[in-house]
């Protein structure tokens, strides 16, 4: 039986979205990638499986392959974002599944958000990516997945962080650089310390909790790779399957422009005893 839903309508001054499995999908060939990962370190591949999602891949490695130096960690990282690539490019020359494409919902939430600051170019750009991947991968899987025509003005990838999710610092610079890349918005100069007016759109409990502890006034988690009871326990405000249960509108001109997103949620489980 499929869980009630409620419909709710919010508004932000941005949305904060990571990028692998919220936006795109890579899961084959990351998933062949860590295969030949745990072959070659001789790892867990079902432990790694259910554990992996969400970390960045030098914190990652750092846990699964502890023989690993620090000094060695970095050509590791890229060696392995490098293969997820080279296996989607092979998927494609093949006409094969694994191929990176966009999840259901993202291209025309995106499209929507885009179209309003298309219609009056003062208005702040409206969305960011904070994503666990590095520079390196993230900046040819996002446009090889055909989610957006461009790149948002603020990408933050795992690499300009010292401290990846569920840590608050990525989101901290998702909204610090959105806010740096917009126009005055509600929460303006007061909240540079936190991300208080943005909706943070996860599908890693790790995402979200980074979210929650950035100060995201709204955390979505989604359930494209994990349960909605993994997102509820990490202290999401919604969960819904995927962003086809999501949609945005804008309203005002000029500095005044106000987002508003539409989120057709899960109700929050009953807790026993409650």
């Amino acid at each position: 039986m499929a869980a009630p839903t409620r419909s709710v309508e919010i508004e932000v001054d941005g949305v904060l979205f990571d990028m692998d499995g919220t936006l795109i999908d890579s899961t084959p060939a990351v998933n062949a990638t860590w295969e030949e990962t745990a072959k070659r370190f001789n790892l867990d591949l079902e432990h790694v499986m259910a554990t992996c999602h969400g970390w960045r891949t030098i914190e990652n490695l750092r846990r699964f392959v502890p023989s690993l130096t620090e000094d060695e960690l970095p050509a590791e990282v890229i060696k392995f974002e490098s293969r997820i690539g080279d296996i989607a490019a092979e998927a494609v020359k093949s006409g094969k599944p694994g191929a990176i494409v966009s999840l259901p919902g993202a291209k025309e939430l995106l499209a929507q958000i885009n179209a309003g600051r298309d219609e009056d170019p003062t208005r702040r750009s409206g969305w960011a990516i904070v994503t666990s991947a590095t520079k390196a991968y993230a900046h040819k899987a996002f446009p090889s997945s055909g989610v957006a025509p461009a790149f948002p003005e603020t990408f933050i990838t795992g690499d300009l962080c010292t401290a990846g999710k569920p840590d608050p610092q990525p989101y901290l610079l998702g909204a610090r650089g959105s806010r740096q890349a917009s126009s005055p918005s509600p929460s303006s100069e007061k909240d540079e310390g936190n991300a208080k007016g943005y909706l943070v759109v996860e599908d890693a409990p790790p995402g979200v909790l980074s979210g929650k502890r950035a100060g995201a006034s709204y955390v979505l988690g989604l359930k494209t790779t994990h349960a909605g009871s993994k997102q509820w326990a990490n202290g999401a405000d919604f969960v819904c399957e995927d962003l086809r249960s999501v949609s945005a509108r804008w309203e005002g001109r000029a500095g005044a422009a106000r987002l508003f997103i539409r989120i057709e949620s899960e109700e929050r489980p009953v807790e026993e005893g409650a």
